[in-house]
């Protein structure tokens, strides 16, 4: 008699709950659209800030590449392993020890993927965290006026072998009240760096290059909330550049 009392409670609990999984509707107040896009694929956007150090060879001298950039960022994931993004914002160029003037802001931006290739994980409920081996590879082209001492113009090409390390703190129901942030995640491994610019004063155009094409990334993420982070990443070849961003992924 009690078993039966009991399995009649578990039905009476579980099918208005089937009915209502089963009879969910529209919200009437909300106004269709001619064209609908039911799983939009992952959009963020961001801002950042960067200090470029970089020696380089100047028809065979070697001066310091200085820079100081200030940009905007956006990135789509059309699948869950594929980043794409590009940046565009103002630049103040110099070459350290060549130019005499302080540099005016230009312009300039940069195109770039990063792909998941490989990853430990074994789930949310085993594990709180995974590493992943990621292939990341960015051209950028920025721009420099110094009024009076020529224009500056530089290109880098640089691809990254970066080592992610990623440990969340969202598995359990603390995270509903913001009692800890979301996650946090470093990374570092090897890159290569081609840089190739020109300083045109008057009619006279020198060219130069990087000093040193092979170097180490290494940097981190801290996300606040499963959608903001905010981030730090310096690049080491031979001179140490740093770059600071915050960004919003819906």
């Amino acid at each position: 008699m009690k078993k039966t009392a009991c399995w009649m409670l578990m039905w009476a609990l579980a099918v208005p709950a089937i009915w209502a999984s089963a009879n969910v509707e529209e919200d009437p107040s909300a106004d269709p659209a001619l064209l609908t896009w039911h799983d939009p694929v992952p959009w963020q956007f961001g801002l950042g800030y960067s200090r470029v150090s970089r020696p380089v060879d100047l028809e065979g001298t070697e001066v310091d590449l200085k820079a100081d950039i200030v940009d905007a960022m956006a990135g789509v994931s059309p699948w869950p392993w594929l980043l794409i993004y590009g940046r565009a914002g103002a630049s103040e160029g110099r070459l350290e020890g060549a130019m005499r003037i302080d540099p005016s802001a230009g312009a300039g931006g940069l195109l770039g993927a990063r792909v998941n290739v490989w990853q430990i994980y074994e789930g949310v409920q085993a594990t709180s965290w995974r590493v992943t081996l990621q292939l990341a590879g960015q051209y950028a082209y920025w721009t420099s006026e110094d009024d009076g001492d020529g224009d500056l113009e530089w290109g880098e090409a640089l691809v990254m072998l970066p080592l992610d390390y990623h440990l969340t703190f969202a598995r359990t129901s603390r995270n509903a009240y913001v009692g800890e942030f979301q996650s946090f995640h470093l990374f570092a491994g090897p890159a290569f760096s081609g840089i190739d610019g020109t300083w045109t004063r008057g009619n006279a155009e020198r060219d130069f290059e990087e000093q040193e094409s092979f170097g180490v990334v290494g940097g981190g993420e801290l996300w606040l909330l499963e959608n903001l982070a905010f981030g730090a990443r310096f690049d080491w070849f031979e001179g140490t550049s740093g770059q600071l961003t915050v960004r919003y992924r819906f």
